[in-house]
C-alpha cells in the first residue's frame, strides 16, 4: 500500500512538473496535448540526455512509441513519460537496468517490493561498514596525535584500558627488529586470518626484568585486531582490560629512567604484563618513534 500511494504521489508531482515544463517550451496548442514527442523533446522535458533513451530501447528496458521510417526519428508519447521517470528513481536506489526492466516489464508492484527489501538491507549493511570506517579514521586520528603533548620519560600516570585483542609473533633477545617484522607479516598472511581486519598500530609484550635494567627486550611482537576475533581462542591473544601504569619514551634507543619505575616498585608486586606500544610521529622512519609502557598493576 505504501509503494503504490508513494507512486501515486510521485505521478501527481511528475504531471504537473511536466504540464509546466511544457507550457514554457510551447509544447502545448491551446488546452490540446502533442501525442507524440521527438527524443530531444522527451529528453528536455524529463531530464535525461538522447544517449540514454538511446541505451534504455537498445538494451530492451523502454523503445519509442514509434520511428519515422523515412526520416528515423524516434518518438515517445506522454503514456511512457512515467516509465521513464520510474527508471529514474529506481536507480537512485542504486538498481541496476536490468533489475529495473524485469520490474517494469512485469508491470507488477508484487515484483517491486523483493528488490526493494533487498536494496533495504543491502544499503543498512553498507551503511555498518560505512560506521565501522568512521570508527577506524577515528581511531587513527587519535592514534597519530595521541602522544603530540607532554613527551617526559619521568612522568608516570594510570590509565584504564579495556580488553584488547591481538595477533603476535614470537621474539628472540637481540634479533634484529626486521627480523620480527617479517615473522608478524607471516603470520598475519595465515588462512585464518583473511578475514580480520587489522589496525595499524605495532607493540612489543617486554620482559619486566631488562626494562628495570633500561634494557628494552621484546619477547613478543603484535598487531591489534579492530576487534574480537569470532575464530578459535588459540589463534590471537587478550591484552587484559584494567589500570596500567604508563609512561613515554622513546623504547628503541632506551633512554627511559629505570630509578623512576625502581622506586614506584620497590614495596610492589613485581608486574607480570608489561607492554611497549608504537605511536607513528612521522610516515617515513620507525627508530626514534615515541612509545606508550603500559604496566598492568
Amino acid at each position: 500500500m505504501l509503494i503504490l500511494i508513494i507512486d501515486f504521489i510521485l505521478r501527481i508531482r511528475f504531471t504537473i512538473n511536466l504540464k509546466v515544463v511544457m507550457f514554457k517550451n510551447k509544447v502545448f496548442r491551446g488546452d490540446i496535448m502533442k501525442k507524440l514527442y521527438t527524443i530531444g523533446e522527451t529528453a528536455e522535458l524529463l531530464g535525461v540526455t538522447t544517449q540514454t533513451l538511446r541505451y534504455y530501447d537498445k538494451i530492451g528496458l523502454l523503445s519509442p512509441i514509434c520511428a519515422d521510417k523515412k526520416t528515423g526519428y524516434r518518438y515517445y508519447s506522454y503514456t511512457q513519460f512515467h516509465y521513464i521517470d520510474r527508471i529514474k528513481y529506481l536507480q537512485t536506489f542504486g538498481m541496476s537496468l536490468v533489475d529495473i526492466e524485469d520490474i517494469i516489464h512485469s508491470g507488477s508492484v508484487d515484483k517491486l517490493l523483493p528488490y526493494l527489501r533487498e536494496k533495504k538491507s543491502q544499503s543498512e549493511r553498507e551503511l555498518e561498514n560505512l560506521k565501522k570506517r568512521i570508527n577506524d579514521i577515528e581511531w587513527y586520528i587519535d592514534y597519530f596525535t595521541y602522544l603530540d603533548k607532554d613527551k617526559n620519560s619521568d612522568y608516570l600516570y594510570k590509565v584504564q584500558i579495556d580488553e584488547r585483542y591481538i595477533i603476535k609473533a614470537r621474539c628472540y633477545y637481540k634479533e634484529p627488529l626486521p627480523n620480527m617484522e617479517i615473522r608478524l607479516a607471516g603470520v598475519k598472511s595465515r588462512k585464518e586470518y583473511e578475514n580480520l581486519s587489522f589496525r595499524r598500530q605495532y607493540g612489543y609484550k617486554i620482559n619486566v626484568d631488562a626494562m628495570m635494567k633500561q634494557e628494552f627486550y621484546p619477547m613478543e611482537y603484535f598487531v591489534y585486531l579492530r576487534e574480537k576475533p569470532d575464530i578459535d581462542e588459540k589463534l590471537y591473544d587478550t591484552l587484559p582490560a584494567g589500570e596500567y601504569l604508563c609512561f613515554r619514551t622513546q623504547a628503541l634507543k632506551e633512554n627511559w629512567n629505570p630509578d623512576v619505575l625502581t622506586d614506584y616498585f620497590k614495596n610492589k608486586k613485581k608486574p607480570k604484563l608489561t607492554l611497549a606500544l608504537e605511536f607513528e610521529d612521522n610516515l617515513v622512519e620507525y627508530l626514534n618513534a615515541w612509545y606508550e609502557i603500559q604496566i598492568l598493576l
